[in-house]
């Protein structure tokens, strides 16, 4: 069996990997890296299963929901009907995700020291794995480091019934790219929701399984309340809260029998999505053999993303507690990046500064931690919201449902997190991530000249209107008073 030594090897092609790969190869000419992915592709899940073929679906689905909306306008059409052309959707579909994935290898060429292998791997030891390749060849390939960034799959859940090896996940939806009729969605999570009402503009009746008496259970609650009211609102999805799925069935159609209110009842629908969540895709690695620590099978590294083996770092959703999100991904690479250059761990990660955006209607963009999860520390805060439906900007657009949200350190004043629910919140998510990043506080925030009629003066609106309100209790004591009196004398 052939044996070939690497400076570095990065197992995955996707966000949590190639960047390692490329940025580690720009810094280290001399170094020689093996590059290696199950399908020879670069972009993994986001790219070819997920966040991009998602988005696509949701502009054409945007482009339907502007055309109902043009009366509001001034805008009256003579005729209004209009024809999916679902075949079309799904080839932009193929040209983008093609183009995406060719202009990533065509950069990855240019890097004469990293090599791309089209091949499984799992571990030997602590220093070597074994590769297979397409053709059931293997080799042995030994490392001086490497990453492990296989990214995620689906949750699978086992129902009752015969109908398990027929129910979609994202994976095999969009691999299959079937627009069905009617579509039930089990889950109530970011995946769940975007499909829900993607899908149902696009003319698919959905219903919407939630184990809860809400949905979307890790945002902010009040985001999470709006969201669902406009499911609800939805004439083409059926939002079903506290069911619990006892059996799926298949026989020309699905049947889901569900427990819900003291009784099972059922429905049906053409085709069944699960959408319960990620589980990290370690199974085949044989990590044990390399000393790699698990926990509830992911992988457990400390703050510079290095394992339990000294070798070997960790990346992206197979890290546990690691933020399911390729932008994270990134971030966690060029960390990783930088300190295989360094040759020591200088970077760390801090996920209070993490972002990301829920692309529903309206969509919902969090950076930086929660109201609940700062009240969980312990910490004392400041939590005020600025409501859309008072904005310049989202009345203009016809769009003034929700509000941009503040958790401020109640000593210093800095903004520990940001919540935003617009039906745009994409286009300001990344000036919020820098709020954050860069720990600003109110008063940064009040010194900012923002344009006037834009979605992002209302973080200085919010702003001022958060320190207003601080100024007016501190005029309540005495003694401050007393001290605005001398400072105006003087």
């Amino acid at each position: 069996m052939q044996t070939n030594q690497y400076d570095l090897i990065i197992i995955g092609g996707g966000p949590a990997g190639t960047p390692v790969a490329m940025e580690y190869a720009k810094l280290n000419p001399e170094k020689k890296i093996a590059l290696l992915d199950a399908l020879g592709e670069l972009g993994g899940e986001c790219l070819f299963d997920g966040c991009i073929p998602s988005k696509i679906m949701q502009v054409s689905a945007k482009s339907i929901d502007n055309i109902a909306r043009l009366e509001e306008f001034g805008i009256e059409l003579e005729d209004k009907h209009y024809k999916l052309a679902w075949e079309k959707i799904v080839q932009r579909k193929e040209f983008i995700l093609s183009k995406r994935s060719n202009t990533a290898k065509d950069v990855l060429a240019t890097l004469t020291n990293v090599q791309l292998i089209k091949a499984r791997a799992r571990f030997l030891n602590e220093k070597s794995i074994e590769i297979t390749k397409e053709d059931d060849t293997t080799e042995i390939l030994v490392f001086d480091k490497c990453v492990i960034g296989v990214g995620s799959k689906a949750h699978k859940i086992h129902f009752e019934g015969n109908a398990n090896d027929k129910i979609l996940d994202n994976e095999t939806f969009f691999d299959r790219m079937e627009f069905p009729k009617s579509l039930s969605i089990i889950g109530s999570g970011a995946i769940a929701v975007e499909f829900a009402q993607i899908l149902a503009t696009l003319g698919c009746k959905i219903n919407l399984f939630s184990r809860s008496n809400t949905i979307l259970k890790n945002i902010d609650a009040e985001a999470s309340a709006l969201i669902l009211k406009t499911l609800q609102e939805n004439k083409n999805i059926n939002v079903i809260l506290n069911a619990h799925i006892k059996k799926v069935m298949f026989e020309n159609e699905f049947t889901i029998h569900y427990f819900k209110d003291g009784i099972t009842q059922e429905i049906s629908s053409q085709k069944v999505l699960s959408a319960t969540g990620r589980v990290a895709n370690i199974e085949h690695l044989a990590l044990d053999k390399a000393d790699v620590e698990v926990e509830k099978s992911a992988i457990v590294t400390d703050k510079h993303l290095q394992t339990s083996n000294k070798s070997i770092y960790a990346n992206g959703d197979v890290v546990a507690r690691f933020p399911k999100f390729a932008h994270t991904a990134q971030y966690g690479a060029h960390t990783i990046a930088q300190n295989l250059f360094l040759e020591h761990n200088l970077l760390s990660i801090d996920f209070d500064k993490n972002s990301w955006v829920l692309f529903s209607e309206p969509n919902v963009a969090m950076v930086g931690i929660s109201e609940k999860e700062a009240r969980k520390r312990g910490l004392e805060i400041l939590v005020d919201k600025y409501e859309f439906a008072i904005d310049a900007k989202a009345q203009i657009e016809a769009h003034d449902s929700g509000f941009v949200k503040y958790v401020v350190d109640k000593d210093s004043k800095v903004i520990l997190g940001i919540t935003i629910v617009a039906y745009e919140a994409n286009s300001i998510a990344g000036e919020a991530a820098l709020i954050v990043a860069n720990r600003l506080t109110l008063s940064n925030l009040i010194s900012t000249i923002h344009p006037h009629p834009t979605l992002s003066e209302s973080f200085s609106v919010l702003a001022k209107m958060m320190m207003g309100k601080i100024m007016q209790e501190k005029l309540k004591n005495p003694l401050v008073k007393t001290l605005l009196e001398i400072e105006r004398f003087l």
